[in-house]
């Protein structure tokens, strides 16, 4: 028998509605029963092919995996966000490391959180709180939707009223009208019946829902492009107008351009700069220009030299894109007062730690050009021989084996940096193959990195100025070892690509859990790399063990784990590989990437 929809579904699917409407393209549902109601309106539309659709157990997971989701879409320039439903409680609070992050790093994240009625708040009733708003100074918008909204204001004008409400939060984590994308809440309070009668079946929920693009997990599309189109709502990266173009004053200029953290589009700006420019790049990991010609390896050591303070006290200029926050030397550059600074921005956010930037310009990717910013900034390329004298300067960085790669004195070792630059090898290697845009999942993988060592290991060793552009991301906002796992399940999720993760002993630890997967959920194409070196290693790189004695450096900074990282991911179900040599690490990174898998390099 055909049932009456409850209020709390109807709720539920007005809610869905919305979000579909509003160009999100994958729930992440972490269980419970206040948000039972979302159940059959998820499975409706996943069985529609409006939404796709993951199940995790850790609503911490999810959150992390929802970053890594609309870190993918940034990736290529777009906003997408992802929604992640918990039910009341703690289960919303586990969601805070994530929404922390998405703020720092301005990615498009919605949290939908299932609550009790206003009336039980105060009242100790179980899993009840005070949720909404409760990431309140890291959120771009919240909406509190009252328990029973579609039936109080009854037919079309309840759905009206909370269609609209959540696409306000679907706009302001897009950043649509703010230019400042990031975490939005909707606390969706739900009175019982949460279910339908026993014995009693109901309707289509979902009839006249269209999406513009049909899903399948992963994001694979089942028709169009494998990209997915522009959200209705406005998913350009940004909706600032581009500078006009004006005469280059007709003189050498001598500056550096720093690219950190950024989507794809804003690092191929900044390498077009420097190439229109002939200014030297300075280009972290994860900028998407690490490749370009122009590009500097070890940059961050020449700065720390005599070399290279003499290159830096004749630069006139620096241009500063992304969020370079990687190490210390780049950061005194940028902290000059004594020569321009200036800052390119796709968001209304931007970073100038020092507070020393002379301009801020903002620029829409994909749109603005090298001419448009060289015209408005009134940039003048350097003379001739200005990059020149940097790579020589590179080129001379004396050969002292903490300058070099711990493989250099003896090639067989499996080292640390062995590992980390044939992982950033490998990837360089499948980006140079053919793929099918149509078919994600044949694409070279993704790599994500691990915020401590691994990004800075490949910061200061991966090749620059040549090869293929590595699709790299990781979570660089606010810089923690936490949720690296779940960020990588997410960015492949939403993406469709395979995804390879580079993480330290202690990273994996923290977020090993989210290897973990229901049995009715698919498996994902996740390869996760890790450097086990007993430790937290990047604390040996600073000021500590000068001043710490070796037992009390162990413990407390370096902190190694009594858990076997390859039988922790056996037990979650990875399959498990453990080379012991660098041929036996590349024939493994050779292969593409298919199923779940660790592989565990001992150190």
């Amino acid at each position: 028998m055909t049932s009456t929809v409850p209020s709390s579904i109807a709720t539920a699917r007005d809610v869905v509605t919305a979000l579909v409407s509003g160009g999100v393209r994958l729930v992440l549902l972490a269980p419970g029963s206040r948000s039972a109601p979302f159940v059959p309106v998820l499975a409706e539309a996943e069985e529609r092919g409006l939404l796709a659709v993951r199940v995790l157990l850790d609503e911490r997971s999810a959150g992390f995996a929802a970053v890594g989701a609309g870190r993918a879409a940034l990736l290529a320039g777009e906003r997408r966000p992802t929604a992640v439903i918990t039910t009341s409680g703690t289960a919303v609070g586990n969601l805070h490391p994530a929404v922390l992050e998405a703020d720092a790093a301005g990615v498009p994240l919605l949290i939908v959180s299932a609550d009790r009625p206003h009336e039980l708040v105060g009242t100790g009733a179980n899993q009840t709180t005070q949720q909404a708003g409760l990431f309140s100074p890291a959120l771009r918008a919240t909406v509190d939707l009252p328990a029973d909204l579609p039936v109080d204001l009854g037919g079309a004008a309840g759905r009206s009223a909370v269609t609209g409400l959540v696409r306000r939060a679907v706009d302001a984590a897009t950043g649509r009208l703010s230019n400042d994308p990031g975490p939005a809440q909707v606390n969706v309070r739900l009175r019982p019946p949460l279910a339908p009668a026993a014995g009693e079946d109901l309707p289509a929920l979902l009839d006249g829902v269209e999406s513009r693009t049909k899903i399948r997990l992963a994001g694979r599309v089942t028709g169009g492009a494998g990209r997915f189109a522009d959200a209705e709502a406005g998913a350009s990266a940004s909706d600032s107008p581009a500078p006009t173009a004006a005469p280059s004053p007709a003189r050498d200029e001598r500056g550096v351009i720093v690219v950190g953290d950024c989507p794809e589009p804003l690092g191929a700006l900044a390498a077009r700069l420097a190439r229109d420019l002939g200014w030297p790049l300075l280009a972290e990991p994860s900028s998407g220009a690490r490749h370009a010609a122009g590009a500097l390896p070890r940059y961050a050591e020449l700065l720390g030299t005599s070399d290279g303070a003499g290159l830096t006290a004749r630069t006139e200029h620096v241009l500063v894109l992304g969020h370079p926050s990687l190490t210390r030397p780049v950061s005194t550059l940028l902290a000059r007062d004594d020569v321009p600074v200036d800052v390119l921005v796709h968001t209304a956010r931007w970073t100038d730690t020092a507070g020393t930037a002379a301009r801020v310009l903002p620029v829409t990717l994909g749109v603005t050009t090298s001419e448009d910013v060289i015209g408005a900034l009134g940039l003048a390329a350097a003379p001739a021989a200005w990059a020149g004298e940097w790579e020589d300067a590179v080129a001379a960085l004396t050969v002292a084996p903490a300058l070099l790669p711990e493989d250099a004195a003896a090639p067989s070792a499996l080292t640390a940096d062995a590992a980390a630059l044939a992982v950033w090898r490998a990837s360089a290697a499948a980006a140079e193959s053919p793929a099918d845009p149509a078919d994600p999942a044949g694409a070279p993988p993704l790599l994500v990195l691990g915020s401590s060592m691994p990004i800075r290991r490949l910061d200061r060793l991966a090749p620059a100025g040549d090869g293929a552009p590595v699709a790299a991301l990781a979570n660089r906002g606010l810089a923690g070892i936490d949720g690296t796992i779940a960020t990588a399940l997410g960015a492949h999720l939403a993406s469709g690509r395979p995804v390879r993760a580079l993480v330290g002993d202690l990273t994996y630890l923290h977020d090993a859990m989210s290897l973990s997967r229901g049995r009715l959920e698919s498996e994902p194409d996740l390869q996760v790399v890790v450097l086990d070196d007993a430790g937290g290693g990047i604390f040996s790189t600073l000021e500590y063990p000068a001043v710490t004695p070796a037992p009390v450096m162990e413990r407390y900074f370096s902190t190694p784990q009594v858990a076997d990282a390859g039988a922790l991911a056996e037990a979650l179900g990875a399959r498990v590989e453990r080379p012991t040599d660098p041929a036996a690490l590349d024939a493994l990174l050779a292969e593409p990437v298919r199923g779940l898998s660790v592989v565990h390099v001992r150190l």
